[in-house]
């Protein structure tokens, strides 16, 4: 293996900064790069030319001059319809998948109602999916494959899952089959904290650099971003927090036996006498004012506050974005668990925030930073992606 010298590192971090300046500036000139990151002119001519002879850049024309007078500026932008990326959500009912473009903006997406709970099933949906998808108007096709599961990965292998049935059958390697671009899955709690440092609210403010994304679903779990960067923990377990034990009844549970938005939606339907309930028909009887369906409610507010708290005194991060499908229905919930949470006086001034955009696309969105990153070698850098 030929061992790359000090200038071969310094060409590739320099291009990793011309690329991530030309992601986050939209339209842009090389002058403005080269001031931007205080590089000469001629080594980011040289690494646009390079990146244009890719397929990675794209020449809009001459700009207009600046107030100052002088030459007026050849316009570029990377360009994001270089290829498309694909993400999977694997939910316990639903396959959803998104297509997007390297910058984030969608292209396609779309729910599928899974057909059987077998990792097989899930596999052939996919594989359909994926064969079903055109060029896009694309220069390379599809750049990379994220998939989306509620459960832990390791080694981007699926360690478990609760709610399909995995009978020792390689997802990864069945799609490697498939097709030929990087496949990279994540716990969807992971992926909507990375959703949320890359796409949430920019323009706005700068983005944050310590994060916890608490999931409330089928499960609970937390995805963390410390410095920046998505935390894992020893062998993926990081953010199983639904598997934390409380005392109650004189007897021990799981967190998410009692407080998931699956724990509560059984309990309910045991109560109503049904065997099921959709999410759908639950937010219809808190819409209804059943007593028993609110007096659970009522717990389950004090129950998610509680653990917003013992969260944040833990990790202390800037922000916790709260997710879930139910409660992102009805706001005066959401301000209910705010209040409680602050009546428990936390240390510090971290937010607590509830997702912005559909519960679903959180997951996706994460998904597609996580391939794009992948595919532009940027995976450690600063990048601002767009809706």
């Amino acid at each position: 293996m030929t061992q790359k010298t000090d200038q071969d590192v310094m060409r590739e971090n320099n291009k990793k900064l011309v690329l991530k300046t030309l992601f986050n500036a939209g339209q842009t000139s090389r002058s403005s790069i080269a001031s931007t990151i205080r590089l000469q002119k001629s080594t980011v001519s040289s690494i646009v030319r390079e990146l244009h002879e890719a397929g990675l850049i794209e020449e809009l024309g001459i700009g207009e001059s600046t107030n100052s007078g002088g030459r007026r500026p050849n316009l570029i932008q990377l360009n994001y319809r270089y290829g498309y990326v694909l993400a999977f959500d694997m939910g316990a009912r639903h396959l959803r998948y998104s297509v997007n473009y390297l910058n984030g903006e969608v292209i396609q997406k779309e729910s599928l109602r899974l057909i059987g709970k077998s990792i097989k099933d899930v596999f052939q949906m996919m594989e359909k999916v994926i064969s079903g998808l055109p060029n896009f108007a694309t220069k390379k096709g599809l750049l990379g494959i994220a998939v989306s599961t509620h459960a832990p990965v390791y080694n981007n292998e699926i360690r478990y899952s609760p709610f399909l049935e995995l009978d020792s059958f390689s997802l990864l390697s069945a799609l490697q089959e498939v097709v030929d671009v990087p496949i990279r899955f994540e716990n969807e709690a992971n992926l909507t904290a990375i959703s949320i440092r890359d796409f949430w609210n920019h323009s706005d403010e700068e983005p944050l650099t310590n994060l916890v994304a608490l999931n409330i679903h089928n499960g609970i779990g937390a995805g963390t971003i410390i410095k920046e960067q998505l935390y894992h923990g020893l062998q993926g377990l990081a953010g199983e927090i639904g598997r934390s034990v409380i005392w109650k009844d004189k007897k021990v549970y799981r967190l998410e036996e009692l407080y998931s938005e699956k724990a509560i939606i059984e309990k309910i339907a045991q109560h109503e006498k049904k065997s099921d309930l959709t999410v759908d028909e639950f937010i219809g009887l808190i819409r209804s004012g059943n007593q028993f369906v609110l007096e659970v409610v009522d717990e389950w507010i004090t129950a998610i506050a509680q653990i917003t708290y013992n969260l944040v005194q833990y990790s202390a991060p800037e922000a916790v974005f709260l997710s879930s499908r139910s409660l992102a229905q009805f706001p005066e919930l959401l301000g209910r668990i705010s209040s409680e949470y602050k009546e428990l006086d936390p240390l510090g001034e971290t937010r607590l925030e509830f997702t912005e955009h559909d519960i679903y696309d959180s997951s996706l969105l994460g998904g597609v930073a996580l391939i794009s990153r992948q595919v532009l070698g940027l995976e450690s850098q600063n990048l601002v992606f767009k809706k």
